[in-house]
């Protein structure tokens, strides 16, 4: 049986080869397989897919432990689970050589065990929007534009930071802390900065807000600039970040989100593709005022070409649709979002909505591996602490376990997060965690929790 397993199994040694960190990967080639196996284990409770495939053939094969079928069905099962597209073939070859007890046995352990995984990208995904806060959230009435770091604009750098803040009742930000941003470290303080400045509607709750503030130069120079980053993509993290280097992943999400601004739509996760993308597939439909008697929410929707509502998204406030409603304003079939109209959009002013019209922009889906959502998902699955905390402020599967691993950012914003639903005791108890664990607050904020 040991003979034909090693037979059945050598279609699987060509996935082995693309294991899910480059450091694992490279353990296995040179046969150190308790090693490899450590790494791989170590990846397992992030959800790493391509880490319980690896596990699989291992017990299959008996590297790095003792043979164990009923493990090996295990572990396919659990990457199976999270995704990983040739798991079932894993599971064919072995079904024939365990009785139904021992695939019960691991039916069972996969169960028990479920809770100890960081849910797959796909289930994230699908918890996001159904767990998706419909608030209208107090609109910014002040706003102050961050002010370019001269030696930045000296180099031509440009860039973004992603900004994460906490809003009063007041409608003062008390607290604004950089999640991430490109070049890394370059325009944080600067964001912070202005951020501290902005003001908000008064209302009875304090609330978390995240704002991407963009730092670009004139026309041409952000044309040439975007080409260099394009080629360094190309060149350098994207040949590294397929092989399962965690840096060069993050370095393709941070690429990807800062050439991909302008041309964000939904991702289709049955795409896949190894093809480079180029500056022409990051460019966008125009937007487009549509006349109607406007609203307060956003959403995003896909159109069937007889202009049938197909799916509909919200995205925030309330949108006076529902599938199956047919779109008039809407000249063909796709992947749309609709907005309220700024008027005073890129001003540097507050927001004016208009009454009568309505902000509408195509959209076009993208194979997985042109998004930056995509590629921080995977560097947060081989281990990187940045690319966790980035997943962390969106997806609750990553601030649990970041909070369960004690990491002072986490605690420090799950503590903010309990202050803005009230919970006062609750709040004080993790903050003093964070503090512990390292978090570093701010006067103001430390304030709100004594």
């Amino acid at each position: 049986m040991l003979k034909q397993l090693l037979v059945s199994s050598a279609l699987l040694m060509s996935f082995l080869v693309q294991a899910d960190t480059y450091q694992a990967a490279q353990q296995y080639q040179l046969q150190h397989y308790q090693q490899a196996k450590a790494e791989f284990e170590r990846l397992l409770p992030l959800g790493n897919e391509l880490a319980a495939f690896n596990l699989a053939v291992m017990a299959m094969k008996g590297q790095g432990m003792e043979q164990d079928l009923v493990l090996a069905y295990l572990y396919f099962l659990i990457a199976a689970e999270l995704g990983h597209p040739d798991a079932g073939t894993g599971l064919q070859t072995l079904n024939a050589h365990l009785t139904t007890a021992q695939k019960q046995q691991a039916q069972q352990q996969l169960l028990l065990q479920k809770d100890q995984r960081v849910p797959s990208y796909a289930t994230m995904l699908a918890q996001r929007k159904a767990s998706f806060d419909h608030t209208t959230l107090p609109e910014v009435i002040e706003r102050v534009e961050p002010k370019y770091p001269i030696t930045a604009a000296r180099k031509g750098t440009q860039g973004f930071a992603v900004v994460r803040f906490l809003v009063d009742e007041q409608g003062e930000v008390i607290y604004a802390k950089t999640q991430h941003s490109f070049p890394a470290g370059v325009f944080d303080a600067a964001a912070e900065q202005a951020l501290r400045q902005w003001r908000y509607q008064p209302s009875s709750v304090k609330s978390i807000r995240t704002v991407t503030l963009n730092f670009s130069l004139d026309v041409d120079g952000q044309d040439q600039w975007r080409k260099k980053l394009l080629l360094s993509l190309t060149k350098d993290s994207w040949p590294a970040a397929q092989a399962g280097v965690a840096y060069s992943q993050y370095s393709n999400a941070i690429l990807l989100n800062y050439l991909d601004q302008a041309a964000i739509g939904p991702v289709d996760l049955t795409q896949s593709t190894e093809e480079f993308p180029k500056l022409s597939d990051f460019k966008s439909e125009k937007a487009k005022a549509v006349k109607m008697p406007a609203f307060n929410g956003s959403a995003m929707l896909t159109v069937d070409p007889n202009k049938k509502l197909k799916q509909l998204t919200i995205l925030s406030g309330e949108v006076p649709f529902a599938e199956g409603d047919t779109l008039s304003f809407i000249n063909k079939a796709g992947d749309y979002k609709i907005a309220p109209w700024d008027l005073n959009y890129n001003t540097g002013k507050a927001p004016l909505y208009a009454k009568d019209k309505m902000y509408l922009k195509q959209l076009h889906q993208r194979p997985k591996e042109w998004t930056d959502e995509y590629w921080l998902d995977q560097a947060a699955r081989n281990g990187l602490l940045e690319a966790q905390r980035a997943r962390a402020q969106f997806d609750k599967g990553w601030a649990s376990y970041l909070q369960q691993q004690k990491d002072p950012m986490a605690l420090g914003w799950q503590a903010i997060e309990l202050l803005t639903k009230q919970k006062t005791d609750e709040a004080k108890t993790i903050f003093n965690q964070a503090i512990a664990a390292g978090f570093e607050a701010t006067p103001e904020l430390e304030v709100l929790f004594q």
